[in-house]
């Protein structure tokens, strides 16, 4: 795996143990790519660039040349004036020692570079992040807050801390995908003890007050972010460490490599400099990529110019050391691609050299298969396993029944959206290409040609660039006997360490729609065949590298409509205004939803009243008429549409229902008069892999209610 570098370096040859003989290759800097020997006394490569790599390579005995070693970094050390870290590597000999070829890289420190280290975890249990120490508790998924706002005490400080929070997670209905959840920071201290090396070597011209802040300690103590917050905390204090102890050991950790890290500057608030909790809402700077090697280490450094460091001076916050509060404060994302998988909560006051180790929620990473399994080339789709033993299972057609805890579970659900095809070619070494076709169930096979990029190490800091590209390429290949100088195939990368790991074992992400679009002209959806197939550097099928899945695509949304409501044999339509005759006078609406494929999982009827107020209501009429039904696969078995598997639906599927109040009265008895709001909601059984289809509102209709009781 390659070793991602930022800004101007030194790097030497420290020592070689090893007979086979060894190489670095410098890809992606500013003029100084190319290969250099790996045999000390070697001249020393000053190398500079935005973000660049090293990749150690050993040439093996035997047909094979020059493959990338395995690469791992040391923590870097301050001595004198230089900074330095090694890569130590591990070639494809013997022996496991890490000492085959060892690069030494140096720089001269510089109050304006910033170097940051440290190693990456995924955790999972119920905890809080166990990387953030004393005096933080940080809640970064929405699972967890979920499972915290159960004890009085968090329950307490996140309602005077993140009001907004609280009412976005309590909310009574399914919604779509959230954005990515921002942390949760709650101190349990006004103070914190911070480590770390300043580089205080002063540049002459700096302004006076920026001078000063350059001077400091190694080790500091600092006002934290939670001074103007501790109040409202401190009455739970004990609490909150309480359950600290109790949940502390419901947590496990592992390191995680071939991660991609992306580092940004975080200029707090107004609300967070005047003592307001972290909100994640402030302004941000990209600073750079790194990933993670094989242990799950990462070295990750940056610039801060005298005018950066300026604008630091309006984000001081009230009560805080200027000389500290000039540093930069520091988030890190976990990304794949453009997504942002993960986001940490804030490091302030960043010295010149700082170990922040990341821990990370398993549940966020969704790496895929990591390895082969079951006998079969095809893994997954996405965090779905398609291979047998493991409780998921496709019917002829396939429809996915999920039971597996590592995706989505599902009953005879449809696939939809865009979709990642996991499969590997282990036990066929040879692959060196491979192509995708498709077809309808007995028709003929096209090639799927849709571009596929993946994250190549070496050139991550240009995203743009060619080398990201797996396929597809024009390759001359032997499909089914016959010679195609014109075949779309894709690079197998699965074994290829210059590529990010995440994900390394995907081979496409398909569109689900242009497929079912292609194959099904009226209904846009149906069965579909795929069909990967491996070949070797010749361009000749590899034995036994093959295989097919079927799966049903259909990305058709359920859809509804509320026709009417209506008091007896009155429905005022637009703007309906209904004077009861007594307080609970039924109503009588008529409503539709469906899924013309029979992927609906539930519809349901929603009324709400004034500020958000949810009325529960029921069907008086007999047979009664169900106001919110889920699918069932006893009942329903594949097709359930909606209200066509309601109570009586008549030709165009709307059904009728007799409202009541449970309550006994439409309105408060305070009150004689209330807007309503009467909402249908759908949920589709469909999966990309990774989510279920969350609850869509289909339709909504406002009228007003108005009743006067009979004078005494």
């Amino acid at each position: 795996m390659a070793i991602t570098m930022q800004g101007a370096w030194t790097i030497s040859v420290k020592s070689k143990n090893a007979s086979f003989p060894q190489r670095f290759l410098i890809q992606g800097s500013d003029g100084a790519d190319g290969i250099y020997p790996g045999e000390p006394g070697s001249p020393a490569v000053n190398v500079t660039g935005a973000q660049w790599s090293i990749t150690i390579q050993h040439n093996p005995d035997g047909p094979v040349s020059w493959l990338p070693s395995a690469e791992r970094v040391t923590n870097p050390v301050l001595s004198g004036s230089q900074l330095t870290f090694d890569i130590q590597s591990n070639d494809s000999g013997g022996d496991d020692d890490y000492n085959d070829l060892v690069l030494s890289c140096s720089t001269a420190a510089n109050d304006s570079e910033f170097v940051l280290y440290g190693n990456v975890r995924t955790y999972e249990g119920f905890c809080f992040n166990p990387c953030f120490r004393f005096p933080w508790l940080v809640i970064d998924t929405a699972q967890h807050l979920r499972e915290l706002l159960k004890y009085p005490a968090v329950s307490k400080v996140i309602e005077a801390l993140y009001p907004e929070r609280v009412k976005i997670i309590r909310r009574p209905f399914p919604e779509p995908d959230p954005a990515p959840f921002r942390p949760i920071m709650i101190p349990l201290s006004a103070f914190t003890e911070e480590s770390g090396a300043v580089f205080e070597n002063i540049q002459t011209n700096a302004p006076a007050a920026v001078a000063t802040s350059m001077k400091s300690i190694t080790a500091f103590a600092r006002l934290s972010l939670s001074a103007g917050v501790f109040d409202r905390v401190s009455p739970h204090v004990r609490d909150l460490a309480k359950l600290l102890d109790r949940i502390r050991f419901h947590c496990s950790v592992k390191d995680q490599p071939g991660l991609l890290l992306r580092f940004l500057e975080y200029d707090r608030t107004a609300d967070e400099l005047a003592g307001g909790a972290y909100s994640g809402e402030g302004d941000r700077q990209v600073l750079g990529l790194t990933v993670t090697d094989e242990q799950g280490n990462y070295i990750f450094r940056f610039t801060r110019t005298l005018a950066d460091i300026a604008e630091e001076v309006s984000d001081v916050p009230s009560g805080g050391v200027l000389a500290n509060e000039l540093r930069p404060d520091i988030l890190v994302q976990v990304v794949n691609g453009t997504t942002v998988l993960f986001e940490t909560g804030l490091h302030t006051n960043i010295p010149n050299l700082k170990r922040i180790d990341l821990c990370i929620p398993e549940s966020v990473i969704n790496p895929g298969p990591t390895a082969c399994q079951g006998g079969r080339a095809i893994q997954a789709i996405g965090n779905i396993f398609t291979i047998s033993g493991v409780g998921n299972t496709l019917d002829a057609e396939g429809r996915i029944t999920a039971t597996h805890s590592s995706g989505p579970q599902i009953t005879r659900g449809a696939w939809a959206g865009r979709l990642d095809l996991f499969a590997c070619f282990t036990d066929q070494p040879a692959v060196k290409y491979y192509t995708i076709r498709f077809r309808k169930p007995g028709s003929g096979w096209s090639f799927v040609q849709e571009e596929y990029k993946h994250v190549f190490i070496p050139f991550i800091g240009d995203p743009g660039h060619p080398a990201h590209k797996v396929g597809p390429f024009t390759r001359t290949l032997t499909i089914d006997g016959v010679t195609d100088p014109n075949a779309p195939a894709y690079n197998n990368i699965e074994s290829d360490s210059q590529w990010l790991a995440t994900h390394r074992l995907r081979k496409v992400k398909l569109s689900s729609s242009v497929y079912a679009d292609q194959l099904y002209l009226t209904d846009h959806a149906g069965p579909v065949e795929f069909k990967i197939e491996g070949y070797d550097a010749s361009g000749n099928k590899v034995a036994g590298a093959e295989d097919t899945i079927t799966l049903y695509l259909d990305n058709r949304p359920v859809t509804g409509d509320i026709d009417t409501i209506a008091l007896g044999a009155i429905a005022p339509g637009e703007c309906g205004l209904f004077e009861l005759p007594s307080a609970n006078a039924a109503l009588t609406i008529r409503f539709k939803a469906d899924h013309p494929g029979g992927f609906t999982q539930r519809y349901y009827l929603d009324v709400r009243r004034g500020s958000n107020t949810a009325v529960a209501v029921s069907d008086t009429a007999t047979p009664v008429q169900p106001l919110d039904l889920v699918y069932n696969e006893a009942t329903h078995g594949n097709f359930f549409f909606g209200t066509f598997n309601g109570v009586a639906p008549d030709s165009d599927n709307y059904v009728l229902a007799e409202l009541q109040a449970d309550s006994g009265a439409w309105l408060p008895s305070d009150k004689n008069f209330c807007a309503f709001a009467f909402e249908l909601w759908g949920v589709r059984r469909a999966t990309d892999g990774y989510h279920l289809n969350g609850a869509h509102r289909l339709d909504q209709e406002l009228i007003g209610i108005s009743f006067t009781p009979p004078a005494a």
